[in-house]
């Protein structure tokens, strides 16, 4: 076993959970803790390629799987069923996140930081802030980008003001306007050509237990919905062929439109109408239209919940 302390975010890895593993383990080494290690826990999409890149910023190594005892620092999730394998098993040091409690056991005590913010890099920026440092430009940057995403550039209901308040300290230390930077990543990472059916559902994937059900919920945000048509037939038959794959009772994509604030919410399971009455709504070919809705952690995800454990 590794001496190594892993940090390390959710599998299907966002710019929210690969920025604030690598701007922690940053933090943690300018304060004098020795051999903490940046992860992703896989394949980085590309929109946390382009803010990587645009930072020149180096892309973590990919952590899938950790042994026993190994010491292990969570990110942006705190549920083991999001988290890489053998989770349950390592030596939990700490945990940064943003979500609701999950439900998780230590056999030992540990630093746990939720709170109820826009981003878990919102956490870490203020961390730097309580430690007396000022991040470096690289890492202001990528800081900001990861509550631009996870805000949808202030527009999500989980922002709040203090969001706002970091994300204006860090653009002043990235040299960027906000706003400006936040469409140019979006637009950088929409484009359907680029992408294929299986790529979509898992680039922001998480696994929920609600009731007795194993639910996956998913997420693919997009700058207008050109091209989307072309991919429909295809992008359903990959989303019903994971969701076996994976014994999900259901698996829902979030087929967001960033320019309309209007999602589309595609469910595949052996009773679509169970997820559309979560929200009061009918299913209408394979799909519930969810207007105004932004985010997943809370305007869907709490209401899915509600329904299949009632």
């Amino acid at each position: 076993m590794s001496d190594k302390i892993y940090v390390v975010g959710h599998k299907s890895p966002d710019t929210d959970s690969v920025c604030s593993a690598i701007a922690l383990a940053r933090l943690k080494e300018l304060t004098g803790t020795a051999n903490v290690v940046p992860c992703s826990a896989g394949k980085l999409n590309k929109e946390t390629e382009y803010v990587l890149n645009y930072y020149g910023v180096a892309i973590p190594e990919v952590l899938e799987s950790v042994e026993a005892k190994q010491k292990l620092i969570l990110v942006d999730h705190n549920e083991y069923g999001q988290a890489v394998a053998g989770a349950d098993q390592a030596q939990l040091v700490q945990i940064v996140d943003h979500h609701k409690v999950g439900g998780f056991q230590t056999s030992e005590p540990l630093y746990v930081r939720i709170e109820p913010v826009g981003s878990t890099c919102t956490i870490v920026a203020q961390a730097y802030k309580e430690s007396g440092l000022v991040p470096e430009k690289a890492m202001a940057g990528i800081l900001l980008a990861a509550i631009l995403s996870d805000t949808v550039i202030f527009k999500s209901p989980t922002c709040t003001e203090l969001d706002k308040t970091i994300a204006a300290e860090l653009a002043a230390i990235a040299g960027v306007d906000p706003k400006t930077f936040g469409i140019d990543m979006f637009k950088a990472s929409s484009n359907i050509a680029d992408r294929t059916p299986q790529s979509m559902i898992e680039e922001d994937l998480k696994a929920f237990t609600m009731g007795p059900h194993k639910i996956g919920v998913g997420q693919v945000s997009l700058m207008g919905m050109d091209g989307f048509e072309d991919v429909r037939a295809n992008l359903t038959a990959a989303i019903e062929a994971h969701r076996v794959d994976q014994g999900m009772r259901y698996l829902c994509l979030m087929i967001t439109d960033i320019l309309t604030d209007t999602t589309e919410l595609i469910v595949k399971g052996d009773n679509p109408e169970e997820v559309a009455k979560a929200f009061g709504k009918e299913i209408v070919n394979g799909s519930v239209d969810l207007p105004g809705v932004l985010s997943r952690k809370k305007q869907v995800v709490p209401q899915m919940t509600t329904y299949f454990q009632a």
